[in-house]
């Protein structure tokens, strides 16, 4: 049991690294600029590490009738993207990918022309790209890869734990920003009443400045950081589109007076 779990888990990071190196390549060369097409920050897919699981556990069985073969895997992987995608937007309460514009398609979450994508790869990769793949991991020295799946492994689980953070704290970052606006506003303020009240007293609208200072800097971070996530996450998922989402993406043109700021004060 303990060495099958363990190669599953191998083929899984394989076919979840190589089904990212399909999809950005072919996004990529569709759209003529480099695209991760990955929810997560590093090369890999877990949607096809998943499907690839399916495909060698219950599809393999077919793999002597490729008609039955391949109505299978239309079947069980579209099936497999629906479930996926109706996950996906109960977690994070938006659509990571929408065929609503395909002329046959199912609550826009799965479509027949990718239906029949997912029957043609279950083909090819039970008849051809596993059997392949065993052959050429065979050769591999047993221990160093325990090794390098162990390290993958580790490194997978921390990739999915910061990036799911980061996509869930999208909409508290936002409030934060709003509050440092308005702590901003109060200082502003303040600053106005001190000059009126008390022109010669500059050591107190001196320190009020400073918190201002302090404070643009805190939200300006923040901003970079938010707008980067996000904008990664909108090139992956150009579907996905939330208020939230919006409103980061509007921030563009103060994105760019706060990387000119930055560039300036250097």
């Amino acid at each position: 049991m303990g060495k099958q779990l363990f190669w599953l888990l191998t083929y899984f990071l394989i076919y979840s690294f190589l089904g990212w190196v399909m999809e950005s390549i072919f996004r990529s060369v569709m759209e003529k600029k480099v695209i991760n097409t990955g929810f997560l920050k590093g090369p890999i897919c877990p949607i096809y590490g998943f499907g690839a699981m399916i495909m060698t556990t219950i599809l393999s069985r077919f793999s002597n009738n490729i008609v039955l073969l391949f109505v299978s895997s239309v079947i069980v992987l579209s099936f497999w993207e629906y479930i996926v995608g109706v996950l996906l937007e109960k977690i994070f309460h938006t659509k990571y990918w929408d065929y609503s514009d395909h002329k046959i398609n199912f609550q826009g979450r799965i479509c027949l022309s990718n239906s029949l994508y997912w029957g043609i790869l279950g083909v090819v990769f039970v008849k051809y790209i596993h059997p392949f793949m065993q052959y050429f991991i065979g050769k591999i020295n047993i221990d160093l890869l325990y090794f390098v799946v162990g390290i993958s492994s580790l490194v997978f689980v921390v990739d999915v734990i910061t990036s799911v953070v980061k996509v869930k704290s999208i909409k508290p970052a936002l409030e934060r920003i709003e509050e440092l606006n308005n702590e901003i506003k109060e200082k502003l303020k303040e600053i106005t009443k001190e000059t009126e009240k008390n022109t010669e007293k500059l050591e107190i609208t001196e320190n009020i400045q400073k918190i201002v200072e302090d404070l643009n800097e805190k939200r300006n971070k923040l901003i970079l950081r938010l707008y980067k996530n996000v904008y990664r996450l909108k090139k992956a998922f150009p579907a996905i589109d939330t208020k939230e989402i919006r409103e980061i993406l509007n921030k563009k043109i103060e994105l760019k007076k706060i990387v000119k700021n930055n560039k300036n004060n250097k």
